[in-house]
């Protein structure tokens, strides 16, 4: 597995970091010869409208973007739009017709993204890559990609496994992931929120917190990938 570089996009200045969990990762891709990108002044605090409009600096740095999931109106369909718009490739993975987060992707295809059904189908589409398409090299993409869960990289840890830099990276980050829930002030609205869908004014009810406070913090813990908004309110997406 060739060793790549991440290059990341702020929605906020450097001197703010968010969340700010995430200075350990700002850290490590650093060090890893990757690189920080932002269009605001280092003391620039972060806003939800900055994340969308950073997100056309995201698609004009990538030679395409996969989307693998959209509701009818997110954040991901706009980046979309921008890379069409840039001239970029949209990829997509098709979804069932009843599926909500499916929505999107399926209109995109519609609209002429490419469908994905495997790593190489979208390999395939850029010409510096087709001499690395074969059975081999897409064997080998699957495996690293389903041995890198969590308890699978924990049980590797364990048995002194030499695990390679990304893997590392990624244990590390998954495990701040997990501890960060035990101690977050936001753990009353996170404890709500399970596999069935639950509303906003149940939340506010239940915490006795005004909406704006329950809206930002639903609005933090989506961005970090512990919920996700559903038809009906938020569900858990996140193993407690």
């Amino acid at each position: 597995m060739e060793k790549g570089r991440t290059i990341a996009v702020l929605g906020n200045g450097f001197n703010h970091i968010f969340p700010k969990e995430n200075i350990e990762l700002y850290n490590t891709i650093l060090e890893n010869d990757g690189l920080i990108v932002t269009e605001y002044p280092p003391d620039t605090k972060s806003k939800s409208s900055f994340f969308l409009k950073r997100n056309r600096i995201i698609s004009g740095l990538s030679l395409g973007i996969l989307v693998v999931e959209a509701a009818h109106r997110s954040g991901t369909s706009v980046t979309a739009k921008l890379a069409k718009g840039q001239d970029r490739k949209v990829f997509a993975l098709p979804h069932e017709i009843d599926d909500l987060h499916g929505v999107g992707t399926n209109r995109l295809i519609r609209e002429g993204a490419i469908l994905v059904t495997c790593t190489s189908d979208i390999l395939c589409e850029f010409d510096q890559f087709k001499d690395f398409v074969d059975s081999n090299i897409i064997n080998n993409l699957n495996t690293f990609n389903n041995s890198n869960t969590l308890d699978n990289l924990i049980d590797l840890k364990k048995k002194n496994h030499k695990l390679d830099s990304f893997s590392k990276v990624t244990l590390r980050i998954r495990e701040n992931q997990k501890k960060k829930l035990k101690n977050t002030k936001f753990q009353d609205v996170y404890n709500l929120v399970n596999d069935s869908p639950i509303s906003i004014n149940t939340i506010c009810k239940e915490t006795s917190k005004s909406i704006s406070e329950v809206s930002n913090i639903l609005f933090m813990l989506e961005l970090d990938g512990y919920i996700k908004k559903v038809a009906g309110g938020y569900i858990c997406i996140f193993d407690k």
